[in-house]
């Protein structure tokens, strides 16, 4: 992709978001749109045929699937001599948390359902906030005052990749699940390098994860 359509792109994607939000992002969501719309940020793992059994370019999910590598430095390293092994990591996707809020770990709040009718699909502003501004456990400002409840249901441009969805996710995983692969910790570094540098590098030296890479690795560890 050429400058100019880089450019472009990265345009479309900001006044997109400025549209659906209706006022200018913050400076964080900014910076953090921009190197998801430009791909210019950590294009080094691009050249690999495939990140921890398959990737992007495995043949689809169902092949990332059978390397599930449970913690970010194995899958990435692409070790593919466990490549036929299929390691289960525990994991419950964005729709599982979604779906039950009674299963949230006691000290994460869901918040209260905004109508008593039926499955809840839309959330009040009670709940664990997802920023550390607004008593969350994560940097930046990117979902400004939302839940991490109201996280796991943002689509489109509100969340690129669903990567915030899938963050979510994973530390809820993380907070409840032994041997999951990753700490809360984990998962905390691995939005804030996200969000500060446009990339995550699991550990010195290790190849460079875009986030939606990052968000792939997570779908990984996912046993619902």
């Amino acid at each position: 992709m050429s400058q100019e359509e880089q450019a472009n792109q990265q345009s479309d994607v900001l006044n997109a978001a400025q549209a659906e939000g209706g006022a200018t992002p913050s400076s964080s969501r900014r910076r953090f749109i921009a190197g998801l719309a430009t791909g210019s940020i950590v294009m080094t793992v691009a050249s690999r045929p495939a990140i921890a059994g398959g990737g992007k370019g495995g043949g689809g999910k169902g092949d990332w699937k059978k390397g599930a590598w449970c913690t970010p430095s194995a899958w990435v390293s692409g070790n593919l001599s466990q490549g036929d092994t299929r390691q289960s990591c525990g994991g419950r996707s964005p729709g599982y948390w979604k779906a039950n809020a009674k299963r949230w770990p006691s000290k994460y709040k869901p918040g209260s359902c905004k109508s008593s009718k039926g499955n809840c699909t839309e959330y009040k502003s009670d709940g664990t906030a997802f920023h550390q501004s607004k008593g969350g456990p994560f940097a930046g400002s990117f979902f400004g005052s939302k839940t991490m409840m109201q996280v796991l249901w943002l689509q489109g441009h509100s969340d690129p990749y669903q990567l915030g969805a899938h963050i979510v996710a994973a530390f809820l995983n993380a907070s409840t699940i032994a041997n999951y692969g990753m700490t809360p910790s984990t998962v905390v570094d691995m939005w804030y390098q996200l969000n500060t540098q446009g990339f995550y590098q699991p550990s010195p030296g290790a190849p460079m994860m875009t986030a939606e890479e990052v968000v792939i690795f997570i779908q990984n560890t996912f046993d619902n």
